[in-house]
């Protein structure tokens, strides 16, 4: 009986382990209108909008390797993933596409996300860029 209790304390423990997990992930980022604000070390920052849809807020909140079949799909032709990681909140990717290469992390808050962009063109040198991202609502 004594067996029996522990077994089933130790189920119901890796249950909700697994779905704090899953509830965790699905908050990293929500679909919808999202504006970007990328800054760079110059001073120079530009915003941008752009519509998050369902497909790529799932590959975000999705495990290491359903997000990176995601990205290599959407690279594919033009780039190569060399890295993708996810842990928790934060997402990070290494691709190459031709001469450039890009490596980022982010860390996403389901409304907001925060991160860098490490980009080298043509062997030259090494240019970072600061992106803070904020959902504004649901597409147009």
């Amino acid at each position: 009986m004594k067996n029996l209790s522990r077994r089933t304390v130790l189920a119901a423990v890796f249950s909700l382990t697994l779905a704090s997990t899953s509830l965790f992930a699905a908050e990293r980022l929500r679909a919808g209108e999202w504006e970007f604000t990328t800054s760079h070390a110059k001073g120079e920052s530009n915003t941008f909008k752009h519509c998050v849809t369902a497909d790529e807020a799932s590959s975000v909140n999705g495990d290491t390797k359903s997000a990176r079949a995601y990205a290599e799909k959407k690279a594919a032709g033009r780039c190569k993933v060399t890295d993708y990681k996810v842990g928790g909140d934060t997402v990070t990717y290494a691709i190459v596409c031709g001469t450039t290469s890009i490596r980022s992390t982010a860390t996403y808050h389901g409304d907001t996300s925060e991160g860098d962009l490490f980009t080298t063109r043509d062997g030259g040198p090494e240019v970072v860029s600061h992106v803070k991202a904020r959902r504004l609502g649901n597409c147009p």
